[in-house]
Formats: C-alpha cells, sequence, structure tokens
C-alpha cells in the first residue's frame, strides 16, 4: 500500500530545524550535520511517497517519528553545552533511514533483513533513551543518587520497551 506523503511534513520538519537554530546552542558544525541530515530525510520521504509500493515493509514504520526525534534536539539544544548529546542525536536520523531502508531490501533474505532491523531498531531507540535521560539529568543538574536512580528508570523502562520492539521483529520475522 503506498503511504502518501503528508503535505505539511516537510515545512513542519524545516520548521523545528529553524527552531532547533533560533533557540539553541548547537555548534555550527552540529548545526549544518543536522540540515542536511533533515533535507536527506525529506528527500527519502519525497522519493518512498513517489515509488511504486513494496512488498516487504519494515516492521514499524520508524519515519513518522522524525519530527519526535527533532523535538528531543530541541531539548537538546537548550542546555548549555548540548553538543556531545547532539552529535549522538545526529546518529538518529541515519539509523531511522538505515531502518527503513533494510527494512524495504529485496535482495536481503527475510532473516538477515529482521535481524538487521532488529539490530538498528535497537540502536536506534537505546539512543533516544540515553538522550532523553542525560538531556533530564543535566537540565536538572542533578547528581550522585539521584542521578543514578533516573538512570536505572531510563534504562528499565528502556530495557522493556527494546525487549518488546525486538519480540515483534521476531514475530514479524516468523510471519
Amino acid at each position: 500500500m503506498r503511504q502518501p506523503l503528508p503535505i505539511w511534513s516537510i515545512p513542519f520538519l524545516l520548521a523545528l530545524v529553524g527552531i532547533v537554530a533560533w533557540v539553541g546552542h548547537l555548534s555550527p558544525a552540529v548545526l549544518l550535520i543536522v540540515v542536511l541530515e533533515t533535507l536527506i530525510f525529506s528527500g527519502y520521504m519525497i522519493l518512498q511517497s513517489r515509488s511504486e509500493p513494496s512488498d516487504r515493509q519494515p516492521a514499524s514504520n520508524l519515519l513518522t517519528l522524525f519530527p519526535g526525534h527533532l523535538l528531543v534536539l530541541i531539548i537538546i539544544a537548550l542546555l548549555d553545552e548540548p553538543n556531545m548529546l547532539a552529535w549522538l542525536w545526529t546518529l538518529v536520523p541515519l539509523s531511522t533511514l538505515a531502518y527503513d531502508v533494510v527494512g524495504r531490501s529485496q535482495k536481503l533474505s527475510s532473516v538477515l533483513r529482521m535481524s538487521i532491523s532488529m539490530i538498528l531498531y535497537g540502536i536506534l531507540w537505546a539512543d533516544l533513551f540515553l538522550l532523553l535521560e542525560r538531556a533530564v539529568v543535566l537540565h536538572r543538574q542533578i547528581s550522585g543518587s539521584r542521578e543514578i536512580m533516573i538512570a536505572a528508570a531510563f534504562g528499565i523502562i528502556g530495557a522493556l520497551f527494546l525487549s518488546l520492539g525486538v519480540y515483534r521483529h521476531w514475530i514479524a520475522a516468523k510471519e
């Protein structure tokens, strides 16, 4: 089934990047990479909307989550020293695109395709949980045992989320 490209999505993505550039404290190098990734992501969405539908689809449509990923970047960009976390964030769009490309691949066997999809899914969501945990800790200037408790809570929730995602991929591979 062909999924149309929502007309508002690309201007919305570009507006979110503009907000990041305007209110954030990102270095010019990080901001340039974010803009390039957003343009590549937008181009990929246009190509997907214009191409013929494929029989093979990824287990999850992570492309639709990119605006949320940009909101996470806004949170990171508002930190006093956001560049390290922002560089980690740049893995998110690349992982999302790689996940979608691998999930749609006609050349790979079903088992290999799902294995790679599960690995990319794990990397993508583990990165997002790490970024959110660090943003909360750094913004609230939490340290000591409270920082450990927050890290443990994000770790447990993240592990449960990732486990359910991997299980869903495993079930999809069996079908």
